[in-house]
């Protein structure tokens, strides 16, 4: 298994704890978007067209991660807090396993998903840079989607 795939997993397991804070967002922008009766009718279905797309991607992930649960069972903790060692390797592999029991692939769900996964990313990466430059307790951020 590549690197790219076990950063795949990760991602999965990492942004399960999210989803439901995110569902939230997406409704909030939606009824923002139905209040804004100034846009041209077209871009406002444009609009929740994508809301409503980004909604079900997220129940797809919430059904990975069911998946990935039930395929590591209580090794699944061992996974989320030794994630990228290489005594992973076989746990990972059943991970893949069980999100191909679920009718995707490891590389199915990098296209589909890798949107979300880059924007949990950049989030990351900005805790961390203000961590180090600020040197202080991580500050709490969402998110965006």
């Amino acid at each position: 298994m590549t690197r790219a795939d076990k950063n795949i997993i990760d991602c999965i397991i990492a942004i399960n704890p999210m989803i439901y804070a995110l569902q939230d967002k997406i409704e909030k922008e939606q009824e923002g978007v139905i209040a804004d009766m100034t846009s041209p009718a077209k871009s406002v279905v444009r609009r929740l067209t994508e809301l409503d797309n980004r909604r079900v991607d997220l129940c797809n992930l919430k059904v990975l991660f069911a998946f990935i649960s039930l395929g590591l069972g209580d090794s699944l903790f061992l996974l989320q807090n030794s994630a990228g060692s290489s005594a992973c390797d076989e746990l990972y592999g059943r991970a893949a396993r069980a999100i191909g029991k679920a009718g995707y692939s490891v590389a199915r769900a990098r296209e589909e998903f890798s949107y979300l996964f880059d924007k949990m990313l950049k989030g990351k990466r900005k805790r961390l840079a203000c961590n180090l430059a600020g040197g202080g307790a991580p500050r709490t951020t969402f998110l965006r989607v």
